[in-house]
């Protein structure tokens, strides 16, 4: 990520932020009931000799502003019985970091883990200046299970805090409430878009601030094999666009009101690949990621409707799948009489083409087999059933084969005797009439 969220050994915290209770949004309804949120504290401490960090993964409770002290202490009770778990407040704040998010807590993942800043003085308004400020900032992320929406926020432990606080304070010594507040958060939607070929795609970025402040917002796609090419730049403190490249656009308007949103046009291959938004303000710099996957649908063909065939004759079943991306789709043909429940047989010895790529980098090939009638085939219908992961549910196409019994030769050349010993009786016979029919001379 842009500003990296390092795990340093620090207090035992696990927050979670709300606002108050005129907020503009809040989690789903058992959220609003419970007022809290388990969630897992990210940390690290070194091994010795080597001095190898270990990362360490800690349970604790989340609690809203409010939340009544028996509640949060029934909670521990209940639901950690061997152990006490600390509590964590998140003051009011005006960065609310559940504004984005509607489902119940169950659908919600929460992390939390220390922001090591590296000796590096972070400046922000309102906020005291201290010579170190290391122990002061933490990085909460909340995530929906199904990979929905992601938003990453910036805490700030409060005043008081830092002060009961020691940096590497053992956990079982951490007081029952700690306090932090919320400074910055970066919210994106799902962490994956799929998208057919011209269409234009959105991808959903946000972010919210506790001050009115100039943001830089910068999009840039990275492609496979390192390749970067950046799409977009905003300059918030000059209120300019320093780069665009071509059919990438954003909200100007929207921007000062936390819209970091990007429209694409007309997406093609070129640009699969992970989109990265990043927000800049102050001295703080966060990026999240969404991938872009282009999916085009298979077209496909068989080479008949229906086919009436004499036994014996044989005739080649043609399935065409064309222009679909990615690669991977599966085509089978399956035999089963018209009108039937049972399960359909699949048809063995079938060949493949080999893949076709066009000029739009779709692909194309075809499954085939030949098949000789018989009058076992008479009614039934060969399908040709295609899955890819573009479709929800697979492609069908069938060929209704109608097979007539054949004459055989034997049959045939008794016939054509006939004919022919019938033929030469009616000359003979012809002959005899004309014959008898002529003058004689006396």
């Amino acid at each position: 990520m842009g500003c990296g969220a390092l795990l340093a050994t620090g207090c035992l915290l696990c927050l979670v932020i709300a606002k108050n209770p005129n907020g503009i949004a809040v989690a789903g309804s058992s959220f609003r009931r419970s007022q809290q949120l388990s969630c897992v504290f990210e940390t690290s401490k070194a091994i010795p000799p080597s001095k190898e960090l270990e990362t360490i993964r800690l349970n604790a409770r989340l609690l809203l502003s409010g939340t009544k002290p028996e509640e949060a202490q029934r909670s521990r009770s209940e639901d950690h019985p061997q152990y006490n778990i600390p509590s964590f407040v998140v003051e009011e704040s005006s960065v609310d970091i559940l504004q984005h998010t509607h489902e119940d807590i169950d659908t919600l993942d929460c992390r939390i883990s220390t922001y090591f800043t590296t000796d590096t003085q972070i400046i922000w308004p309102g906020r005291e200046v201290r010579g170190s400020s290391s122990d002061s900032w933490f990085i909460c992320t909340i995530e929906h299970t199904a990979e929905k929406h992601r938003t990453t926020a910036f805490l700030m432990q409060t005043p008081g805090e830092r002060e009961s606080h020691s940096q590497g304070q053992p956990t079982q010594e951490i007081a029952q409430q700690t306090h932090v507040s919320a400074v910055f958060l970066v919210h994106t939607g799902a962490s994956a878009v799929r998208s057919a070929l011209s269409k234009d795609v959105l991808f959903d970025c946000a972010f919210s601030i506790d001050h009115q402040a100039a943001v830089t917002v910068q999009w840039i796609l990275h492609r496979k094999g390192g390749l970067r090419k950046l799409l977009f730049i905003y300059n918030g403190s000059r209120k300019v666009v320093e780069h665009a490249a071509d059919r990438a656009e954003m909200f100007l308007e929207e921007i000062p009101n936390g819209n970091a949103s990007l429209l694409l046009r007309k997406v093609g291959m070129r640009d699969e690949g992970t989109y990265s938004c990043s927000v800049s303000v102050s001295s703080l710099t966060w990026e999240q990621t969404i991938q872009l996957q282009i999916e085009e649908k298979p077209t496909v063909f068989v080479n008949a409707d229906s086919l009436s065939l004499v036994e014996g004759e044989q005739h080649k079943l043609i399935c065409d799948m064309r222009n679909f991306y990615p690669l991977g789709a599966q085509a089978v043909w399956l035999r089963e009489l018209q009108g039937s429940r049972q399960v359909p047989e699949v048809v063995r010895n079938v060949f493949s083409s080999s893949h076709r790529e066009s000029s739009n980098g779709t692909y194309s090939f075809s499954r085939y087999f030949l098949l000789t009638a018989s009058l076992r085939d008479n009614g039934h219908v060969y399908t040709c059933r295609v899955e890819h992961q573009s479709l929800q549910t697979p492609i069908r196409r069938s060929i209704i084969v109608k097979v007539r019994e054949g004459t055989s030769l034997v049959w045939l050349l008794l016939v054509l005797l006939g004919l022919s010993v019938c033929l030469a009786v009616l000359l003979r016979y012809l002959h005899r009439v004309r014959s008898t029919a002529k003058h004689k001379p006396y």
